[in-house]
């Protein structure tokens, strides 16, 4: 069978009943109504009568040719929405979905049986075309403290009359007054028909940007966004930020001194801040807080999309467990000015585990989990209270957050200014720093949490030392300087604001070149001649502190060449997650899958390798020198069990048992190593978490690896069981 002509439908008269035909007499197959994955169909039938109408005939008065009636959405549903409300009605609102790639195609958008007027503005999409970030809106009839399940199904565009979009109209029909007042000035914003960008809009609901300065200091000011919904409702958000400056010629922004800033919509007050109560006593460089407010009123509705699909996406992780802890912890969590929410407020930089560590915080981690209400507003709160450390970077000629390419060349260590200030109070540090901004913005479609997540990424990519001609020194790049684990989470955070950024803006062109330096400077590791035997095939698939070229032992107490383990395991679950998000193209996308395939490999080698059960033992201090070596070389270990007869002066006593670590820097005995019977945070957990990585990437070994872990831990059900209540960790294979 041809195929369809959609056009191409005719109605014979003098034939009785008119007759739908395709193509003059054929019909479409069903494979053929659903080819290239569109969620449409052809209304069809079997054709009757003289199927010898042509369009000449037509011509000759003797057909009529008709369009055919408009193809219908496909029940099939995409994703799913969880809502709740305070209160009982029918409400507005908008929710961020993330499609997998795939799952809504070019030419296709998302709609609800639940709602007919709801519609969709895709901010990104995946390298298919399909689209990757979207925000939806519509309205919701809830009952009081009640869950409602949303369901979002596919439709071709073309499926959908998508109504006229929002203008800035819609805000300031509503939206009459947003007044700031301070002893440094301030300002009234009562015209909105010209926003400096409009971040989404569609007829349900529109975004927009406003940006005012105060006129009695130069770098402070105020940033405005404003969603307004079809109903009448606003929400106004409000970052007032000391962080303007040329990127080029950057000097840093003097520090802002006001007891008092009033904030005040349509002539009601929504906040107070004292700008002196800030760390440094003043309202420093690159610091800002926050502040909301409706007009219309606040629906109190919260909607987010389903975790467990959400635990699908490429950059988040399925969790092993069903959540199991007190969610009432996050009921009263809000944000307040120069507040650090669940951070560490002192010394971010401290050694020791946090529940801000990990590949999301633990508050992240558990909305992931489990979707609790309560849960996704700790999340919301604390990535708003990033605000108060010293990441406010804003350039003053584009009105947005540096972009990495304007940065390049630049430092703090050199040319860059920076805002360290007193190490006991909000103040950013890149090795143990916390996920903050993609999380949040599932939670609630903000601006506010897309440059939250720039901002983080800025500045880790310039904290760095940098020097001509380096590439571990380049801006953007994580280099030496910033230990292994400094170099994942630094990864990890590049990753989730460049996938979050919308299509067309800078910033994500330049973070997409950012991020294809790191994996090219991190294959300088796989690539390196220590890294190899003789006939090129790798050694341990493992990084080192340094730079390739210049390897050194991490811990004095120990003479030879060793890296901590552990923080290379935080690298290979973050470069899986980067590398499957597929965010580079090309060559660049080619080195990244390979560099993930590449460092996957270390957590299947340790465990094939070491066929007496030595495996189950997870050292804090991995030592990859031999006795006798100077510091900057490596050994010539060929196996993990070659490695560990080195160092280890003891034996296993069995092949299968339970799962062990130490924290001690020089043991050297399996003796000296203590049962992990619960699962929670440690080396064991991060052990797991990179062989999880290596299973859903396939690399070779990695189901015998994982079969001999199921099969030869003691009580790995009942240690698996504390993934319940701490699941930074604990996730499991999508296979």
């Amino acid at each position: 069978m041809s195929k369809v002509n959609r056009r191409s439908f005719l109605v014979c008269s003098g034939l009785g009943a008119p007759v739908w035909l395709a193509g003059c007499g054929e019909v479409a197959s069903s494979a053929e109504a659903g080819k290239g994955n569109i969620a449409t169909t052809l209304a069809k039938s079997q054709p009757t009568g003289n199927a010898n109408c042509t369009p000449q005939r037509s011509a000759k008065g003797q057909c009529t040719i008709t369009e055919p009636p408009p193809p219908t959405p496909v029940t099939v549903t995409v994703a799913n929405l969880r809502l709740q409300s305070a209160a009982a009605g029918t409400f507005p609102f908008s929710a961020t979905v993330l499609p997998r790639q795939g799952q809504v195609p070019t030419g296709s958008t998302l709609v609800s049986s639940k709602d007919s007027a709801l519609r969709a503005s895709i901010l990104s999409r995946w390298s298919d075309g399909s689209a990757a970030v979207v925000v939806v809106a519509g309205s919701a009839a809830v009952t009081a403290g009640g869950d409602a399940e949303f369901p979002l199904q596919l439709a071709s565009e073309s499926a959908v009359n998508a109504g006229v979009a929002l203008t800035p109209t819609a805000i300031g029909t509503n939206v009459k007054s947003v007044k700031l007042n301070s002893s440094l000035g301030g300002f009234d914003l009562t015209d909105f028909t010209a926003p400096e960008r409009v971040w989404w809009s569609n007829a349900q609901t529109i975004c927009a940007r406003y940006r005012r300065g105060l006129s009695g200091h130069p770098t402070l000011e105020a940033v405005i966004d404003i969603q307004a919904w079809a109903d009448g409702r606003a929400l106004v958000e409000v970052v007032v930020e000391n962080g303007k400056m040329a990127t080029a010629s950057p000097s840093k922004p003097t520090a802002a001194n006001y007891s008092s800033a009033t904030l005040t919509l349509n002539g009601s007050l929504i906040a107070t801040v004292d700008g002196n109560s800030a760390p440094e006593g003043n309202h420093a460089a690159f610091r800002a807080w926050f502040a909301r407010g409706w007009v219309g009123g606040d629906p109190q509705l919260r909607v987010t999309q389903a975790h467990a699909e959400l635990q699908l996406h490429p950059l988040l992780f399925k969790c092993d467990q069903v959540a199991n802890y007190d969610v009432s912890t996050y009921a009263s969590d809000t944000y307040t000015p120069w507040g650090a929410g669940r951070h560490r407020r002192s010394n971010m930089g401290a050694g020791g585990d946090h529940p801000s560590i990990g590949p999301l915080p633990q508050w992240e981690a558990r909305a992931l989990q489990g979707g609790d209400f309560r849960a996704w507003g700790a999340v919301e709160a604390s990535a708003l209270s990033v605000l108060g450390y010293s990441v406010n970077y804003r350039d003053s000629g584009t009105g947005l957050v540096p972009t990495l390419s304007q940065l390049a060349g630049k430092s703090m260590q050199t040319n860059w200014p920076s805002q360290t200030g007193p190490n006991t109070d909000l103040t950013w540090e890149v090795a143990h720093h916390p996920a903050a901004g993609l999380m949040a913005f599932v939670a609630r479609p903000s601006p506010v949490f897309i440059e939250i997540a720039q901002k983080v990424a800025v500045w880790n990519g310039t904290w760095s030392q940098f020097a001509d001609g380096g590439l571990a020194y380049d801006t953007g790049v994580f280099g030496a300087a910033y230990q292994v684990r400094g170099a994942a989470w630094g990864i990890r955070s590049l990753a989730h604001a460049l996938f979050l950024t919308p299509d067309g803006l800078a910033w994500k062109t330049a973070a997409a070149t950012s991020l294809a330096k790191n994996f090219l400077y991190q294959t300088t590791f796989s690539s390196d001649p220590k890294a190899k035997l003789d006939d090129g095939t790798p050694r341990l698939n493992i990084t080192w502190e340094n730079r390739p070229g210049n390897p050194f032992a991490v811990y004095s107490a120990i003479p030879r060449v060793n890296v901590a383990g552990w923080q290379f395991h935080y690298l290979v679950t973050e470069v899986h997650k980067a590398a499957s998000a597929k965010l580079l193209s090309g060559a660049d996308q080619v080195t990244a899958d390979a560099f993930a395939n590449w460092v996957a490999l270390q957590p299947v080698r340790w465990i094939n390798e070491q066929t007496g059960g030595g495996w189950r033992f997870l050292p804090y201090v991995t030592v990859l020198g031999r006795a006798g070596d100077p510091s900057t070389t490596l050994n010539s270990f060929a196996r993990w069990d070659d490695q560990r007869a080195d160092w280890m002066l003891d034996k296993p006593t069995s092949a299968s048992g339970g799962w062990l670590s130490t924290g001690d820097v020089t043991t050297n005995t399996y003796t000296g190593f203590t049962p992990v019977n619960n699962a929670a945070y440690g080396y064991v957990e991060y052990f797991w978490a990179a062989l999880v990585a290596a299973v859903e990437r396939g690399v070779p070994g990695a189901a015998a690896a994982w079969n001999t872990v199921q099969n030869n831990v003691t009580g790995l059900a009942t240690w698996r069981s504390g993934f319940a209540a701490e699941p930074r960790w604990g996730s499991i294979p999508r296979i």
